[in-house]
């Protein structure tokens, strides 16, 4: 027998009790030959209507449930909304208020702004590393306890214990004591690779690259496939220029987990700074196909710009500035990958903008050959002052600033002699620490006495000053220099800075120019490209772009350096003289190539694994 539903009319087969279309309930009519009684008929009607109610108050019930859920919600986000507007006030409130106190203390002449950024910069970098660290403590945790269990009765419990002592050092701020702890826990549970992992990730943050390797190798030698390990390990050894068995591990590293971008990315500045482009550009490539960062399609542009593919070279350099608008040697790059395109008009736009981004300051290692030539009398170094200078030296050779800088401000604790003094305050100058530059500087200067040495403090400050856009003390200090300086070369410097100090606080060139013929006839003429560029850079201002080229060309052929060759460039490129402007580019490009290929060996690979970090499984 077929049931025919109410409702909806489908058919249903006899015993259902819901409709199989509309789950509404069946009603059976009943009967004798089709016809029915009145009594049936009425009994039908009122089971009909009873089941209406029934059905309108359960959609009706189903509706009141639908609105309470989204009252619910909608009260839910209201208060998330408020919560968000808080946060969003006291953000405000907090920067104001932040803002506030750096513009006092600027007025005040306590700090400056630019210092308090730097300082705030480094510190959430720091903040950031130390959450990472802590993140992978938390990780490992059980991982490394539950191997502490083969140790015995209670060994589980001890290492638990030193974990948490590790955890809060580290959430104290005190990543040594972090170390110590783990490397003691370590010393008592052997054979523990997921620890040994962790103390290289902390000698590898820190910067101790011996204890991070050692850390590394031991994780290795416990488990040749721990891909973490081999990764860390080949950085460490690229930056330390053992490049094939950097290039061994990397590779071990990139078939264990061919999707990892850290691999790809270290061989390919491997392969690029040994000038090996066929593999270097397949492992860039294969980089930025598993993560876009500025510096693969940097090192990407400058192989395919090597290998004579300027469109190729432009396309990755675009998407370089396109992912870090401030990435200068990027900029720069896609002016030359303009040029040899003959693109002239977009090659000029990424020059100008070099030019804005770097102004014109005396090339700190030309300063530092100064103060050591010229420090004949200043006095015998003490042998362990002496070590430290040396190393020093090398340090800065090697484009490694931070390690430079450690070690003479250790070496001008121990003595206060003239030329640590110098060459601390240029240093600090050129690698952007002004507080560090000005306090060498005025150490030195109230030694008194007359040399190099001072000269170089006078540089320090002037151009710390300068860079600072502190024009009014320039102006001060420059200006009494200026006048009252013991010799002509304290006096050409001064007006060497009063000229571009003016340039770039004003535009005001006719002043600008009298300084800068001052600074050309009193400084020696080893120095004189500096005024020359300065008087080119000025023409530039004013338009005059063939008395700017003549004055850099003089400059050149005093001093080659790609700054002065980049300005030659542009001034040529702005009287729309392209062909000769790619060659001076070209040799700038040449002069710079040690320097840039050297930090692409010591630097990327740590800038795109600081990018990576945290992303390592992929």
């Amino acid at each position: 027998m077929t049931v025919l539903c109410q409702w909806c009319g489908a058919p249903n087969p006899d015993g259902r009790e819901l409709c199989l279309k509309c789950n509404s309930r069946l009603l059976v009519v009943s009967g004798t030959n089709g016809e029915f009684s009145e009594e049936t008929l009425e009994e039908e009607e009122a089971s009909l209507e009873s089941e209406k109610l029934a059905f309108d108050e359960h959609l009706l019930e189903r509706l009141s449930g639908g609105e309470e859920a989204a009252k619910r919600l909608h009260s839910a986000l209201a208060r998330l909304e408020e919560r968000v507007a808080d946060l969003e006030r006291g953000l405000a409130l907090l920067d104001s208020g932040l803002q506030a106190l750096v513009d006092l203390l600027n007025r005040r002449k306590v700090i400056r702004e630019t210092e308090v950024m730097a300082a705030w910069e480094r510190a959430a970098k720091t903040e950031m590393a130390r959450e990472e660290l802590l993140d992978r403590l938390r990780e490992k945790r059980e991982a490394i306890v539950s191997r502490a269990r083969a140790g015995g009765r209670g060994a589980a419990a001890a290492c638990g214990r030193a974990l948490q002592s590790a955890e809060l050092a580290l959430l104290a701020g005190q990543p040594m004591r972090a170390s110590e702890v783990l490397a003691e826990t370590l010393r008592r549970f052997p054979r523990n690779p997921e620890l040994a992992e962790l103390l290289g990730e902390l000698a590898f943050e820190r910067g101790d690259l011996m204890a991070a390797e050692n850390s590394f190798r031991q994780v290795l030698r416990w488990n040749p496939d721990d891909v973490e390990a081999r990764i860390y390990l080949g950085t460490i050894l690229a930056d330390t220029r053992r490049e094939a068995e950097a290039i061994e591990n990397l590779e071990r590293a990139v078939t264990l987990t061919p999707d990892n971008f850290l691999p790809h990315f270290s061989l390919g500045a491997l392969h690029a700074a040994a000038g090996r482009r066929e593999p270097a550009r397949r492992f860039l490539r294969a980089a930025i196909e598993r993560e876009e960062i500025p510096q693969a399609y940097f090192l990407l542009g400058m192989v395919e710009l090597d290998g004579g593919r300027p469109g190729t070279a432009a396309a990755a350099l675009e998407r370089a500035v396109a992912l870090d608008g401030e990435f200068e040697d990027a900029i720069y790059y896609l002016g030359l990958a303009y040029l040899e395109r003959r693109w002239h008009k977009k090659a000029l736009e990424c020059f100008r903008r070099v030019q804005e981004m770097d102004p014109q300051r005396l090339q700190y290692q030309e300063a530092v050959r100064l103060v050591e030539g010229g420090s004949e009398g200043t006095g015998q170094l003490p042998p362990e002052a002496e070590v430290l200078v040396r190393e020093a030296s090398q340090a800065s050779e090697a484009g490694e600033i931070e390690r430079a800088l450690a070690q003479l401000q250790r070496a001008s604790r121990l003595t206060e002699h003239p030329t640590i003094l110098a060459s601390l305050a240029l240093l600090a100058a050129s690698a952007d620490r002004p507080r560090q530059a000005l306090a060498a500087a005025h150490r030195l200067l109230r030694l008194g006495g007359r040399g190099t040495p001072m000269l170089a403090a006078w540089t320090a400050v002037l151009e710390t000053m300068r860079a600072a856009r502190r024009y009014r003390v320039v102006e001060r200090w420059g200006g009494r220099l200026f006048a009252e300086g013991p010799g002509p070369l304290e006096r050409g410097l001064a007006a060497y800075e009063l000229a571009l100090a003016e340039l770039e606080r004003s535009g005001q060139t006719e002043r600008a120019l009298e300084f800068a013929h001052a600074s050309l006839e009193l400084i020696p003429r080893e120095l004189r490209a500096y005024p020359l560029a300065a008087l080119g850079r000025i023409h530039m201002a004013r338009e005059e772009y063939s008395d700017a080229v003549d004055y850099l060309e003089q400059a050149v052929a005093i001093s080659s350096s790609p700054a002065i060759l980049t300005q030659l460039g542009l001034a040529l490129l702005e009287m729309g003289e392209g062909e000769r402007a790619r060659e001076v580019l070209q040799r700038a490009r040449h002069g710079a190539a040690r320097d840039l290929k050297t930090d692409v060996l010591t630097h990327l690979a740590r800038v795109g694994w600081l990018a990576g970090h945290g992303r390592r499984k992929g």
